[in-house]
């Protein structure tokens, strides 16, 4: 039989019978009757979430494998909000100690010294000039950290990077693309053929000294490239410097052997570079898309629901089942979060929580449908404001769009959607807040694919619905014609309070409204007010001088900025009033109720109910301002505390003193924002994206600076 019996090897059948005894063992298990109460799923964002210190709820995928792959060429990673980006980077550090992360600043700081339609042709000099000096950035921030883990030194043979020592040592990533674009565009606007050559051959040089010395040793490092979008303007000009990047990282991937750049994109980010770059399939051979299938979302589930116990139900459905209980002639539970969540990893986090939480405070030992019933009403109302913000770069404030659905129904016709474009022109506040994007697109066809595109609506086709994938050929525009059908997502249909019923047209007498909506604006704010309040801020910022005599007005706009930008999470800001040097001095104190998200880690960590803020006027700070944010850090106010200065740069004096108090004193935390900063809360606000990735980066930046 040559080891056979039947058509079954006997390695075959022994694993068959082990497999099948231990699903027979993980169904007897029996969990304690509070075992809900027990489980902690994580947060929904990776930022704040406990897979950071926990590797074991790591779930390998496609994108994962690829990305701890040495051999592999991609440099890209794409995908939506929630698909697990970040979650890579983390485990790519934890594997990988030889790993750079870089978040760059870059995007809203570069002013391209040319109009933006010279630099679309990638093989001009325009394009070159900005790729190369990305390239050579990227390469300097290696040599960098060569030097600071003490690798390598600057020797006399290596003569290209012995001279480029000032920009490695002294520079940080940003400042360097700065002195390097202006170098090389100074050299190109005085059509000085000679020197930008040798700019354009500096960088070549620099690469084949550091492919030597790589030869002798460990040198290779990752260089993981994250949260681009965060601190920028979204501009044309934004979306030219990281397509100049994406080539350069392209190019150094197979140019050398110590460095791998992966950079991670959003969907909608990449869709945009698709759009303009004609030598787009370079980057696209190196691009990979996020995709989950539903047995990986299952397990990235069940390895948190079981994560608490010593005996563990085996993954795989069976974890599942002794947490979720399932109802004859209903689909099964898992199937419905899958399609609610539209296949996102931290969606289905998110309301397999909520559902949990439901079922703890009913008293339900396990998860039913009636829980899943009233935790996707919590669920639809939080998505459909996260749809406004991730997409509001592309299409600013187009929340408002979609909340003009409110008490519809969830299909339409051709001619409804026409009836309800023809309403929405006419409509004053899509006129003021949404003709970037929305007159451009008036016509029912380019309509549909934008809602299409963001993952709104699908398409009727026969007995199922298609709604917009992830991947390489998901941006294929969608084919329908004057019979289809479209229905908005079931993610969205209860916060829009949706009919089941096909709207075929909208009368004259048909009036759009969104009163429905609790609309995501401080109290006592009307759109347009609130919309004109955020420009004035930012104008005010811009032109208000640094120094004393101006400090009372940006210790205002200070205020302002908390006010309209922070709350969701911070309420009853007041002012604090104290003498220094004989002036009076205010600082402003505002109550941390936040119920997720980056606050709520701020309060959980470091206790703080209360979060000073603590403004200066002027670019330069010194020792004394320190010394007093650091007597409000206590356990009553908490022990986190910002100080607002109109400096650029954070400079190596004051991450000492934010060192000393953490380390020596052990007073809390404290991080430093400029007006840069306040300036990217208050451009976010305006288009309506409300995020808080830019300040949780510029905490994770003063902690690893000072740990």
């Amino acid at each position: 039989m040559n080891g056979l019996i039947g058509n079954i090897s006997i390695p075959q059948r022994i694993f068959k019978m082990v497999s099948k005894k231990r699903k027979e063992q993980s169904r007897n298990i029996q969990l304690p009757k509070d075992a809900l109460k027990r489980i902690k799923l994580g947060e929904a964002f990776a930022e704040y979430d406990i897979i950071r210190s926990d590797p074991q709820l790591f779930v390998t995928t496609p994108s994962t494998i690829s990305s701890m792959d040495p051999d592999s060429t991609d440099c890209f990673y794409v995908g939506r909000r929630g698909a697990g980006k970040t979650a890579i980077t983390f485990e790519v550090q934890r594997k990988f100690k030889r790993s750079i992360h870089i978040i760059p600043q870059i995007f809203d700081l570069l002013v391209l010294p040319l109009q933006h339609e010279e630099f679309l042709d990638t093989r001009q000099r325009p394009f070159k000039s900005l790729m190369h000096s990305m390239e050579r950035a990227l390469v300097d921030e290696v040599i960098k950290v060569w030097q600071e883990t003490g690798i390598f030194s600057f020797q006399r043979e290596s003569d290209a990077i012995r001279r480029e020592r000032g920009l490695i040592e002294d520079c940080d990533f940003d400042v360097r693309v700065l002195n390097l674009t202006e170098e090389i565009f100074d050299a190109y606007s005085k059509e000085n053929d000679k020197l930008w050559l040798r700019q354009i051959n500096r960088s070549k040089e620099i690469i084949r000294e550091a492919n030597a010395i790589a030869l002798n040793g460990s040198y290779d490092f990752i260089l993981l490239i994250d949260r681009l979008d965060e601190s920028w303007d979204g501009s044309d000009s934004a979306i030219i410097c990281l397509m100049a990047m994406m080539h350069a990282a392209v190019r150094l991937r197979a140019s050398t052997s110590f460095l791998r750049p992966y950079i991670f994109i959003r969907e909608n980010i990449y869709d945009r570079i698709r759009a303009i770059d004609n030598e787009f399939s370079r980057l696209e051979t190196s691009s990979v898309f996020l995709d989950w299938t539903d047995n990986k979302l299952i397990e990235l589930v069940e390895r948190r629901l079981v994560r608490p116990f010593s005996t563990k139900p085996a993954l795989g459905g069976d974890a599942w089942g002794h947490f979720f209980e399932e109802e004859e002639g209903r689909e099964p539970t898992s199937t419905r979060v899958l399609s609610l969540c539209q296949h996102r990893p931290r969606d289905i986090l998110m309301l397999c929580s909520y559902a949990i939480d439901n079922a703890i405070n009913i008293g339900h030992t396990r998860v039913k449908h009636v829980d899943l019933d009233e935790a996707s009403v919590r669920y639809s109302t939080s998505r459909l404001k996260d749809l406004g913000d991730e997409y509001a770069e592309n299409y600013p404030n187009i929340s408002l769009v979609l909340e003009y659905f409110y008490g519809l129904g969830n299909q339409y016709t051709v001619n409804a959607i026409e009836d309800f474009i023809q309403k929405l022109l006419i409509n004053d506040s899509i006129k003021k807040h949404c003709k970037e994007w929305f007159f451009r697109n008036t016509t029912p066809y380019r309509f549909v694919e934008v809602l299409y595109g963001i993952g709104f609506v699908g398409i009727q086709r026969r007995k199922h619905t298609q709604y917009k994938g992830s991947g390489m050929d998901s941006n294929a525009k969608p084919a329908f014609d004057n019979n289809s059908i479209f229905e908005i997502h079931p993610t969205y249909q209860q916060a829009l309070n949706l009919r089941s019923v096909l709207i075929s047209d909208l009368k004259d007498e048909t009036t759009l409204k969104n009163e429905g909506i609790l609309e995501d604006i401080p109290e006592s704010f009307q759109l347009d007010d609130y919309k004109m309040a955020l420009e004035l801020v930012l104008r005010r910022l811009r032109g208000l001088p640094s120094g004393r005599g101006s400090a009372n007005e940006f210790e205002q706009i200070v205020g302002d900025v908390i006010k309209l930008c922070f709350f969701r999470s911070l309420t009853n800001i007041q002012i604090s009033e104290r003498t220094a040097d004989g002036t009076i001095v205010r600082d402003w104190v505002a109550s941390n109720r936040a119920t997720g998200g980056f606050w709520d880690m701020v309060r959980t960590k470091y206790g703080a109910t209360q979060v000073v803020w603590e403004c200066k006027n002027y670019t330069e700070l010194k020792s004394d301002d320190f010394h007093q944010i650091q007597y409000y850090l206590n356990d009553t106010f908490g022990r986190f505390g910002i100080i607002v200065f109109r400096g650029e740069d954070i400079k190596e004096s004051y991450l000492k003193h934010v060192s000393s108090i953490a380390n020596k004193n052990r007073a809390g935390l404290v991080i430093l924002l400029t007006q840069k900063d306040l300036e990217v809360f208050l451009r976010q606000s305006i288009k309506g994206a409300f995020k808080e990735s830019h300040i949780q980066d510029r905490h994770d930046y003063f902690v690893r600076k000072i740990s």
